[in-house]
């Protein structure tokens, strides 16, 4: 049952929004990282969730939740659950279903239960995967007939002759992906590998991309191994292509990316042994852009020292850094580990001997990220579990950091393989509140990349096609002056994948061409996935440039559970918090209270404490939630007490000078203001009535 159960929790985590197909069954199967488990979560799942319209359909015929209504409820679970069950209300049974003690296991909802356990039951091959005396196997076998017949019932009115005919179908790309995985426990191990890599990334349409791992190969030598075995090679990927109609073994090299290969889409990767050992890396080429783009300049570099260096224009060793101690890039947010692994092979020659530091706030992501490094043979990758955000961007540690590469989390829009289709659509309203929060948090990341001191060549990219995710956040960089000052700016399209021709959209960043020229984007139609790509640099030297026309236009506002309290006081100590009263008493609360944390002392822990609440209340008024409790209101009362005397208060360095303490009469001031308040909308409310 333990498999049932997660694989129904899998589904609820599904409906909440709280991740991806396979985002989730990955992380499912992390926290036991058997062989083979990440493989049967997928399969399950997906098939599930093509199912599950049908199986509710069924479960609400034959009455079988009501019938049974403790069959797939946990033991803990309370009592309102069995009576939601028994009105025959399966909506009210899942809301009235939650979340056992700490010492029980989660349990999913009896929906989800019921249909992961009902889909072996009609649909499997296997059958349901309990013993025969199995209590629940054995009541469940008494309804079968019953479901069986409704199931031919329904094939009948929806005139459909198989099973399959009552599944939501799957997009052509990722059932070929599917199909074309091996057996048994080759299997196993090839379906973990399809979730990990970002399961069907390498298949646009017609052409499977594929990233030779310099690491262990090189493109010279992945050549002639293809060419010996047969396969034909192409200049250009519309003439490998074409022959791919009437010969299966072809393959070109692509026209922008040095280490990229084109594959036709039908190729089975388990047929391929340079895939199987990490010679080869099934990536999609605009995922290759990001490592690409920041390390061309260096990449150019190394390639005139060591043409200087063949002439004799300079010494054997001469400029020649040791192992490890060259170039140093960051990984913001590395998992599953490709664009890492491409920057680090890129920075591995004797030229540069660079390093990688990679940054992975999830822990089951984190191991994902370790196997990949295992696989690429990535030992010039030093992984942290580590949230980027609260590295300090001063740590003598990371002063030698100067490439970063910032891939947040962001919508997904531009991948047609994510399997959300399978997933009902939240309305319209709530996808938008949804971009705009993931816009806000990716624009406090980037920042946070900009304020390493060492840095001069910052990537930012997404694989989203709506602007606010993409151009919207590179206007609202370029229109802060804290950055203008420091000297950034877009790196020119001639260091930004010069012949890629489709290029940012010039509306959306303010009617600026030039703006728009230096950014990249691209779309299924160009063979890769929806993908934006920006380069930020900097240049201390040269004059701080003009914030661009309409910027401040681009800013969109916060209204999403995306964004973690965490990232919600980055964006509030950076001036972009939602223009709403408690996100206000947070901004005021973060500038002060850290200050007079550095003072100590009770009251400066106090302020430190109202300033955590009233970031809290600011995230629960944002969304639209219940209102937050009356402490934490007057916690953001206070906090904005604070900031206004902070306001009043003689600036650094003058007489009187230093954070004011929040003192029991501001606290009791505040608390008063919010009494009041309350008096007042109390007496509205009661007037309106």
């Amino acid at each position: 049952m333990d498999f049932y159960h997660r694989a129904g929790l899998i589904l609820d985590a599904l409906d909440n929004k709280k991740g991806s197909v396979k985002g989730l069954c990955m992380a499912e199967a992390n926290k036991g990282r058997k062989v083979g488990e990440g493989a049967r979560f997928l399969k399950v799942v997906i098939e599930c969730l093509k199912y599950r319209p049908h199986i509710q359909h069924l479960l609400a015929a034959t009455k079988l939740l009501a019938q049974e209504p403790t069959l797939f409820v946990p033991p803990s679970s309370t009592a309102s659950v069995t009576n939601a069950l028994k009105s025959g209300s399966a909506a009210s049974a899942n809301k009235a279903l939650k979340t056992p003690k700490k010492h029980v296991k989660a349990a999913p909802t009896p929906d989800s239960l019921a249909t992961v356990m009902l889909h072996d039951l009609l649909f499997a091959k296997r059958g349901l995967t309990l013993p025969k005396e199995h209590k629940v196997r054995k009541k469940l076998e008494k309804y079968k007939s019953a479901l069986e017949k409704e199931n031919e019932r329904e094939k009948r009115r929806r005139k459909v002759g198989t099973n399959e005919g009552l599944q939501i179908p799957l997009p052509d790309k990722v059932a070929s992906s599917l199909e074309g995985i091996g057996k048994g426990k080759k299997r196993a191990h090839d379906v973990d590998r399809f979730a990990e890599e970002g399961g069907s990334e390498g298949i646009i349409g017609e052409i499977r991309w594929m990233r030779v791992n310099t690491l262990r190969w090189s493109v010279e030598a992945a050549v002639e191994w293809f060419e010996k075995g047969g396969w034909e090679m192409f200049e250009e990927v519309e003439e490998m292509l074409a022959a791919a109609q009437s010969k299966p073994k072809v393959f070109a090299l692509d026209a922008h990316i040095e280490p990229l290969l084109a594959l036709p889409a039908a190729v089975s990767l388990p047929t391929i042994s340079a895939y199987q050992d990490g010679r080869l890396l099934a990536q999609d080429k605009a995922s290759c852009m990001p490592a690409w783009v920041l390390l061309t300049p260096a990449l150019a570099d190394a390639e005139d020292r060591a043409a200087a260096r063949a002439a004799g224009e300079i010494g054997p060793d001469e400029d020649l850094p040791k192992r490890g101690k060259g170039l140093r890039v960051l990984d913001a947010t590395a998992a599953p580990g490709n664009k890492t692994t491409m920057a680090a092979a890129l920075i591995a020659g004797d030229e540069i001997n660079g390093k990688v530091t990679a940054c992975e706030r999830d822990q089951g992501r984190f191991k994902v990220l370790k196997d990949m490094l295992k696989r690429a043979d990535a030992k010039n990758v030093q992984p942290m579990n580590v949230d980027f955000l609260s590295l300090k961007p001063d740590d003598p540690k990371l002063k030698n950091v100067t490439h970063l590469l910032v891939d947040p989390s962001c919508s997904g829009s531009g991948i047609p393989s994510r399997l959300d289709h399978l997933i009902p659509s939240a309305p319209e309203a709530e996808q938008l509140a949804r971009i705009k929060a993931l816009s806000n948090f990716q624009m406090a990341i980037v920042s946070h990349a900009l304020r390493f001191s060492g840095a001069v060549r910052v990537v930012y990219s997404t694989c989203s096609i709506w602007e606010q995710e993409d151009e919207r956040v590179v206007m609202r960089v370029l229109a802060k002056k804290e950055f203008r000052d420091m000297g950034w700016r877009l790196a020119p399209r001639d260091e930004v994948m010069p012949t890629w021709e489709r290029r940012g959209r010039v509306a959306a960043c303010g009617g600026d061409e030039t703006i728009a020229d230096s950014v990249v984007r691209c779309l299924p139609e160009d063979g890769t996935n929806g993908f934006f790509v920006a380069c930020f640099v900097k240049d201390e030297n040269a004059p701080p440039i003009e914030a661009p026309a309409g910027a401040d236009e681009a800013a969109p506002a916060v209204d999403d559970e995306a964004i973690d309290v965490d990232a919600l006081a980055v964006e509030v100590e950076e001036g972009e918090a939602p223009a709403a009263p408690a996100a206000a008493a947070a901004a005021a609360s973060a500038k002060s209270a850290p200050a007079q944390l550095k003072k100590g002392g009770k009251q400066g822990r106090k302020a430190k404490s109202g300033a955590t609440m009233a970031a809290r209340n600011a995230k629960s008024e944002v969304l639209g939630r219940a209102p937050a409790p009356p402490a934490a209101q007057v916690a953001a009362a206070a906090a904005a007490v604070v900031a206004k005397e902070a306001d009043a208060a003689p600036k650094e360095g003058g007489a009187g000078s230093g954070p004011k303490k929040l003192s029991k009469k501001q606290l009791y001031l505040a608390k008063k203001e919010e009494m009041k308040r309350k008096k007042e909308a109390a007496a509205t409310s009661g007037a309106d009535e």
